[in-house]
């Protein structure tokens, strides 16, 4: 009697893995809170990343999950994607955010196309898609298509097929791949700042990470207000080979945010009182900031003419000449004594 052959199928098993944390002063129990703790961190971001925060039937936040990075202007990713982390985490709802390195959080046709899409996916999986955020860089401006009414993110009917909505998705996969090929292509610009040491300071922030201060002098003498400073992460912070400075580099097309403490008045005590402002500055202007002290300008000059080194030396060379030297100035006192 033969043995019988046996087939094998293999059991697949799914499961959530935790990943990096990001911290709050607050309790992340709501949507909004989530929202802040996600916009500061991905207002720093140099590429576009898509995020998905889930939430639970209290509408509390559980997790994020980025789903995308894409380039510069462009962060696509699959539907099924963007709903694995909701459905694994099972979510009763969740918030889309992406940013734009640009600074300006207005939606492109493709962003409005892509929202609807997940929307109308989110129904038929049965988890509410409740907002898309999208982050401006730096000077923390954002986009909300709910409150602009670009999208519907109601609990209605489903009015897409999942043909229709799948098909968004691969065209998304194909742009964001041929950027991706451009990218490669292209070679990005990058600029080398240099500084001292004593300009740059390490330090922790609250959700542990290591960042590092750099301290930009102040140009104007009459300017005697605190210098101003931004923040790199630790590890973009650079030794150069003699160990007597650093160096970092940025994307030369890219900006970076500086904080500077400025006097806005006095209060009603006659106490100054100060304020932290924040611009963005171009990277390009970073560089000619940061690096002003190794190509200090000459000091302006009195109204009077200077004399030169080379001139007094002179001078004092022609009084040494013209005055009798003292042996013969004791001399001619002696003679005149004698003939009194």
């Amino acid at each position: 009697m033969t043995e019988k052959t046996r087939y094998k199928l293999q059991e697949a098993v799914v499961r959530l893995k935790k990943g990096t944390a990001l911290y709050s002063d607050l309790p992340l129990d709501n949507p909004a809170a989530a929202l802040r703790v996600m916009q500061k961190e991905m207002a720093q971001l140099d590429r576009e990343h898509l995020c998905v925060v889930n939430l639970n039937v209290k509408m509390q936040p559980i997790n994020f999950n980025i789903v995308g990075i894409g380039g510069l202007a462009q962060a696509a990713a699959s539907i099924p994607n963007v709903l694995k982390s909701s459905l694994l985490s099972n979510a009763a709802a969740f918030l889309l955010l992406h940013n734009h390195p640009s600074g300006d959080p207005t939606p492109s046709q493709d962003d409005i196309q892509m929202t609807q899409k997940v929307i109308e996916a989110g129904k038929i999986v049965g988890i509410q898609c409740l907002d898309h955020i999208v982050i401006g860089a730096g000077a923390g401006r954002s986009f909300s298509f709910r409150e602009k009414n670009l999208a519907d993110f109601s609990t209605g009917p489903i009015v897409m097929t999942a043909e229709e909505i799948l098909h968004i998705a691969e065209g998304g996969k194909a742009k964001m791949a041929e950027e991706n090929r451009r990218n490669q292509d292209v070679q990005k610009e990058e600029l080398t700042i240099k500084f001292g040491k004593g300009f740059a300071e390490n330090f922790t922030a609250k959700d542990g990470k290591e960042y590092a201060r750099v301290a930009i002098p102040n140009t104007d003498p009459q300017d005697k207000s605190s210098w101003a400073t931004f923040v790199l992460p630790a590890k973009a912070v650079h030794e150069n080979k003699f160990g007597k400075g650093l160096w970092t580099k940025l994307p030369a097309d890219g900006t970076t945010t500086v904080n500077k403490t400025v006097l806005q008045g006095k209060d009603e005590t006659g106490k100054n009182i100060w304020e932290n402002v924040k611009t963005e500055v171009p990277n390009k202007d970073l560089k000619a900031m940061v690096e002003a002290y190794r190509n200090k300008a000459p000091q302006e000059r009195s109204s009077e003419p200077r004399e030169s080194t080379r001139d007094k030396l002179g001078s004092l060379s022609k009084d040494s000449a013209d005055k009798p030297a003292p042996e013969k100035q004791k001399m001619k006192a002696k003679a005149k004594g004698q003939e009194r």
